[in-house]
């Protein structure tokens, strides 16, 4: 449990950065003359929570193989857009800024949670790396 809570916060804190970078290149891009008050520094946070609740109910302890790994991410990957997106634009009108504003939001979301997996699975790598070779280390020195 304790390793679960320290992935999901440490996820949590790459996607809000990541959450940063995108409002910023979609603020851009579809609204380059809007300005924004200091309460816009509260919305990456509450995106970022918004985004770790379907980590909450897809979880399990068993062992995944690759292929059921993939579609356990896809799934929850699918679930984090569907939840952002209704939060963002549920009870407005459909016009056509609307609609662009909100697939310009569901790719960002896809983008920002493919490379939170990427770094998260980088992290992991780096982590793996040095366990084996201090595993390698402690074996040679316990034969000597």
């Amino acid at each position: 449990m304790k390793e679960r809570i320290k992935t999901l916060a440490g996820n949590f804190f790459i996607s809000v950065t990541l959450i940063n970078l995108a409002m910023l290149i979609l603020g851009k891009l579809l609204r380059p003359d809007q300005q924004f008050g200091y309460e816009v520094f509260v919305y990456p946070l509450i995106y970022g929570i918004i985004g770790m609740i379907p980590a909450l109910f897809v979880n399990g302890n068993r062992e995944l193989t690759l292929k059921q790994a993939v579609i356990k991410e896809i799934a929850q990957m699918t679930m984090t857009v569907v939840v952002i997106v209704a939060f963002m634009f549920a009870g407005q009108p459909l016009t056509r800024e609307v609609v662009i504003s909100a697939a310009g939001v569901a790719l960002s979301v896809v983008i920002v949670y493919c490379l939170v997996v990427l770094i998260g699975w980088l992290i992991d790598l780096k982590t793996a790396v040095v366990l084996t070779e201090d595993l390698k280390h402690f074996q040679e020195e316990s034969r000597e």
